[in-house]
């Protein structure tokens, strides 16, 4: 039986090798991108015959279960069914990738799935990113040049423990001057605190951008199989190209061999923040699916 407790901080080490069970190439599937977005929407685990089940609260979906990591799918999906069918509520499942949604729609035949396009995570070719090479990418590798001609003296290495003060003042400048009310905003700009407080429980990797001596940027993600996730990305735009050439130094300095794509996540459905995706040119939007069945007990084995 399934009993779940809200996720914190502490169970990261815990948890962190059921992750790499996962074969998709989905953000959600990250420990980085569960434990920053855990508290925003309500997340809970348990562990279950050596397999673990996250269920997340969605304003929008009520609670949802994401594809449980490890073991094998068909017991998970019994599992869910009884813990549903005890509670009399409905199964759903978010996010599911597209190439989980018909083994998944298999064991529930009855289901409906419905695509979320605002959550497509955005694909790219590593090599891609690192040099923006080709027409098509002539705009972006347009930026780095002029970057490159405005600032002279500019650096970029890893993060490391002595730099976290500076980096969170930048952060705080940033916070400040592009305050938004959304609640996601400020959430995102509490957990990025968090991971740099906690850099070393998070695990993540963090690079940072300097423009004569002073900090223009910083990106902080992880490498889970063949992709590198950025999850964080701030940067002041008063530095002409400063974006352009992060996402490329980023990508030069922590997608070595055997790093093949870029997963730098959703839209989240903004317009601007679309454009700008896009104008990557991604190899991939990562389709992901909520699956919901009403009927949870034709499934369950009480």
């Amino acid at each position: 039986m399934l009993d779940f407790h809200p996720l914190q901080l502490e169970d990261l080490p815990r948890l962190r090798q059921f992750f790499s069970y996962s074969g998709s190439r989905i953000c959600d599937t990250t420990p980085g991108t569960v434990f920053i977005w855990r508290d925003m929407y309500k997340t809970e685990w348990a562990i279950h015959d050596s397999s673990l089940y996250f269920k997340v609260f969605y304003p929008d979906l009520g609670e949802t279960f994401t594809l449980p990591l490890g073991g094998g799918r068909p017991e998970h999906y019994r599992q869910i069914a009884d813990y549903c069918c005890r509670r009399n509520m409905p199964i759903s499942f978010y996010p599911v990738p597209k190439d989980e949604l018909e083994r998944l729609q298999q064991f529930f035949p009855n289901s409906a799935a419905i695509a979320a396009r605002d959550s497509f995570d955005y694909l790219y070719r590593a090599e891609d990113l690192k040099y923006f090479r080709g027409k098509k990418l002539s705009g972006q590798r347009n930026h780095v040049n002029k970057f490159l001609k405005t600032y002279g003296s500019w650096t970029f290495r890893p993060i490391t423990a002595e730099d976290i003060p500076a980096v969170k003042a930048f952060l705080d400048r940033y916070a400040s001057r592009w305050d938004k009310s959304a609640a996601s905003f400020h959430e995102d700009i509490a957990k990025t605190h968090e991971v740099l407080d906690n850099f070393q429980t998070y695990d993540l990797l963090g690079g940072m951008l300097s423009v004569e001596g002073k900090i223009a940027g910083f990106s902080l993600g992880e490498i889970v199989g063949d992709t590198l996730f950025t999850h964080i990305e701030k940067a002041d735009r008063d530095y002409e190209g400063c974006y352009q050439m992060l996402v490329a130094q980023f990508a030069q300095q922590f997608a070595h061999e055997g790093v093949h794509f870029i997963n730098r996540e959703d839209d989240a459905g903004d317009p601007g923040l679309r454009t700008s995706k896009l104008s990557y040119h991604p190899v991939a939007l990562l389709e992901k699916y909520t699956v919901t069945i009403e009927e949870p007990c034709a499934y369950c084995t009480l």
